[in-house]
């Protein structure tokens, strides 16, 4: 009897564990989903605009890089992982590293930098 009863609770344990795990997993998803389709929406937006000036493209999409910076400490991962990931090196990068800084505030260690990949190449350096 007190084994049956060892082996539900082990059971009922183990299905508490699992779905947890799923919705931190889908918590991740989601984030990275609204990072994805938020970048998207701004770069595919910049197709016509061409301004030389890289601030008037978030300026042109303050609701689509207002829910990038929603996404927080975790959207900031997402951000790192994906510039990271990134084999680019353009405009959707450059916008990458812009939420990175300005989610990271007065932890964000590197002042100048003159692309996505350059920032997040001093980010990494500060790491260390």
């Amino acid at each position: 009897m007190i084994r049956k009863q060892l082996v539900r609770g082990l059971v009922s344990l183990s299905t508490v564990f699992m779905l947890g795990a799923c919705s931190i997993q889908t918590g991740e998803q989601s984030i990275s989903g609204v990072i994805e389709h938020s970048l998207q929406e701004m770069v595919s937006e910049s197709v016509i605009m061409s301004s030389s000036n890289l601030n008037d493209y978030i300026a042109d999409s303050p609701e689509a890089y207002g829910l990038i910076l929603n996404t927080g400490e975790e959207g900031l991962n997402v951000l790192l992982q994906e510039l990271e990931a990134s084999a680019d090196n353009g405009l959707k990068e450059w916008i990458m590293a812009q939420a990175s800084t300005e989610l990271l505030g007065d932890r964000n260690p590197v002042n100048e930098w003159n692309s996505g990949k350059d920032w997040l190449r001093q980010y990494k350096m500060s790491e260390e």
